[in-house]
């Protein structure tokens, strides 16, 4: 096993660790809403707990990425493609900030009402992880 080989791996596995807090956390703010009122305090530290994973994982994710551009600059003339997918990266970076905020809404205002708005919003994440998974595999440009 080579370097790069180790850390693509160590990469993807940050990566879908990542994507799995940031498709389930906004369902936890679906169950919050919904959930009964001597509950709210439990999911509010799922919530929590949750999401330092992710931002641990996120990290990772940054980093392994990172360095397998390191080892292999060349990926930056590869074309548009990789360009897209570190703009769509970024935009998950935005988003995983946008779920802290979240977080720090439910605790200081209590429980929206507009259950629709999260259920809506739980489905970025998911519609973004699927285009980077086809431009880092496909390569389309």
């Amino acid at each position: 096993m080579n370097a790069y080989s180790l850390v693509l791996s160590l990469h993807v596995i940050s990566v879908a660790t990542w994507m799995i807090m940031l498709v389930y956390l906004p369902k936890l703010f679906v169950y919050h809403i919904n959930a009964p009122q001597n509950a709210h305090a439990t999911v509010a530290l799922q919530e929590s707990s949750l999401f330092k994973v992710g931002t641990v994982s996120m990290i990772l994710a940054i980093k392994f990425g990172a360095i397998l551009l390191y080892l292999n600059p060349h990926l930056l003339q590869s074309g548009g493609w990789l360009h897209l997918k570190l703009a769509l990266v970024a935009g998950m970076v935005v988003y995983h900030v946008t779920c802290k905020k979240l977080i720090r809404r439910f605790e200081q205002e209590g429980i929206p009402q507009n259950v629709r708005f999260y259920k809506l919003f739980r489905v970025i994440p998911e519609i973004t992880t699927a285009v980077i998974i086809l431009l880092s595999i496909v390569k389309p440009f």
